[in-house]
C-alpha cells in the first residue's frame, strides 16, 4: 500500500497534498498566524504587574494586534496579486516574528502595544497569501482537501501552543513571547525551498500583465459585488461571530454559570479546537461524499446554531461538552470549505484581493462581536440578572447566526 492511498484512507480524496513540499510550507508558515492571540490570552492576567498597569488595560494588547488587519489583510492581498504571493510571505513572516518575540525584552506599554500593532501588520500577510497560494496550487479534490488539513493545522496549534505559553510563564512572563521566534526559521525555509506559488502571467518586475493598480481595484470590487461570490464572503462572518462569543464568554459560563474552576474553560476550548481540528482534516472526504460543499455548509450553519444555543442553556458541563463538541464539527466545515469555494470561484489574478477582503471580514467579525453582545448583556442585567442576560444574549446569536448563515448559504448557490 502507497503512503499516497494511506493518507487518502485517513483524510480522504486530495489527502496526497501532505506529501507535497509546497503544501508542508505553506502550513508551517500558517501556524503563526494561528498563535498571534492564543499565546498572548493565557498569560495575559500575569503581565499586569510587569507592565504596571491594571488588568482592564491588558485587553489592549488584543486590539492592537487585531486591528491592523481589517484593512492590513486585503492590502497585503492585492500587494500578494500585483508583486507575487512568496515576498509577501517572507516579509510578513519577519515581521511577525520581530514584533512578537521583542515583546519579551521590554517593560513599557506602549512599546508593547506599538510591537503588538507590528505583529499584526505581518499577521496580515501570512493567513490569506497562505489561503491564496492554496488555490493557485492545487484544484478540485486536492484543494479542498489542502483547505481542510490547513485549517486543521490551525486549531491543532491554538490547542498546542497555549499549554507551552502556561508553561514558560511559571518560569518567566518573558518566555512565553519568545514562542514567536519560530517565525524566522520558517522564513528561511519559505524562502529556500517555496516556488512562486502564483501562475498569473507577469511582466515588468513581477506586476501582472496588462492590468494597472486602478483596473485591478476596479476588477476585485467587481467579483465581489458579484451575488453568488459576495455572499460567500459575508458566510465567512457568520462562523467567525459564534467563534468570539464563545471565547469571550467561555469562562464566564464555566465560572459564574455553572460554578466550576477556570481549568474546566481551558479544558473545553481544547475540546473545541480538536473537534475542530479532526473535522476540518475530513472535509475532502464530506464534500466528495455530498457531491459539492452545499449540504455541508447548511449543516455547519446548523450545528453552529444548535452547539451555541446548547450552551447558552447548558445545566452541567457534560452538556457544554457535547454544545462545544458540535460547535466544534460547525466550525471545521465552515472555515475550510468557505474559504476553499472563496479561492475556487476567483480568477488567479484577483485571487490574493479577494481572499483579503474575505479575510477582513472575519476580523471585522471577530473586532464587532464582543461590542455587540456586550451590550446587549449591559441592556438585559438590570431587570434580569448577569446569569439570564449572558443566557439569552448568547442564545439569540445562535439564531440569528444560525438563520443568517443559511440564508447567505443559500445566496450563494442559487441558480
Amino acid at each position: 500500500m502507497t503512503r499516497s492511498v494511506s493518507l487518502e484512507r485517513a483524510f480522504g480524496d486530495g489527502a496526497s497534498v501532505l506529501d507535497d513540499t509546497t503544501f508542508r510550507l505553506l502550513v508551517l508558515a500558517n501556524i503563526n498566524g494561528a498563535i498571534g492571540a492564543v499565546v498572548v490570552s493565557p498569560v495575559l492576567e500575569g503581565l499586569a504587574g510587569p507592565y504596571g498597569i491594571d488588568g482592564a488595560s491588558l485587553g489592549l494588547m488584543m486590539s492592537a494586534f487585531t486591528a491592523p488587519s481589517i484593512v492590513g489583510i486585503p492590502l497585503a492581498g492585492a500587494i500578494a496579486d500585483r508583486y507575487g504571493r512568496k515576498p509577501v510571505l517572507i516579509a510578513s513572516l519577519l515581521l511577525f516574528g520581530a514584533g512578537g518575540s521583542a515583546l519579551a525584552f521590554t517593560t513599557n506599554y506602549t512599546v508593547v502595544l506599538a510591537l503588538r500593532g507590528v505583529q499584526g501588520v505581518g499577521y496580515s500577510g501570512i493567513i490569506p497569501v497562505v489561503i491564496t497560494s492554496i488555490g493557485d496550487v492545487y484544484a478540485d479534490a486536492e484543494e479542498t482537501a489542502a483547505h481542510g488539513l490547513r485549517f486543521s493545522s490551525s486549531a491543532l496549534s491554538q490547542a498546542v501552543f497555549p499549554a507551552f505559553a502556561g508553561a514558560l510563564a511559571a518560569l518567566s512572563w518573558r518566555f512565553p513571547f519568545l514562542l514567536f521566534a519560530v517565525a524566522f526559521p520558517i522564513a528561511g525555509l519559505v524562502y529556500v525551498g517555496l516556488e512562486e506559488p502564483s501562475s498569473t502571467p507577469r511582466s515588468d518586475g513581477g506586476r501582472p500583465a496588462t492590468r494597472d493598480t486602478g483596473a485591478y481595484v476596479r476588477a476585485v470590487l467587481s467579483a465581489v459585488a458579484r451575488p453568488r461570490l459576495g455572499a460567500v464572503l459575508l458566510a465567512l462572518g457568520v462562523p467567525a461571530f459564534v467563534w468570539i462569543t464563545f471565547l469571550t464568554y467561555n469562562s464566564f459560563f464555566v465560572v459564574e454559570v455553572l460554578g466550576h474552576s477556570p481549568l474546566y474553560a481551558s479544558a473545553l476550548l481544547t475540546v473545541l479546537s480538536l473537534v475542530n481540528a479532526t473535522t476540518a482534516s475530513q472535509a475532502g472526504r464530506v464534500t466528495a461524499a455530498t457531491d459539492g460543499a452545499f449540504r455541508p455548509l447548511v449543516a455547519a450553519n446548523v450545528a453552529l446554531a444548535v452547539g451555541l444555543g446548547l450552551f447558552a442553556l447548558a445545566p452541567s458541563i457534560p452538556v457544554a461538552v457535547l454544545a462545544v463538541g458540535c460547535v466544534g464539527v460547525g466550525f471545521g466545515l465552515s472555515f475550510s470549505l468557505l474559504r476553499n469555494v472563496v479561492t475556487d470561484r476567483v480568477d488567479a489574478e484577483l485571487r490574493g484581493g479577494v481572499v483579503g477582503i474575505g479575510e477582513s471580514i472575519i476580523r471585522l467579525s471577530n473586532s464587532v462581536g464582543p461590542l455587540v453582545t456586550g451590550a446587549a448583556i449591559a441592556l438585559l442585567s438590570p431587570g434580569r440578572g448577569f446569569v439570564a442576560s449572558l443566557r439569552w444574549t448568547v442564545l439569540v446569536v445562535a439564531v440569528a447566526t444560525g438563520v443568517g448563515g443559511v440564508a447567505v448559504i443559500y445566496v450563494a448557490w442559487r441558480d
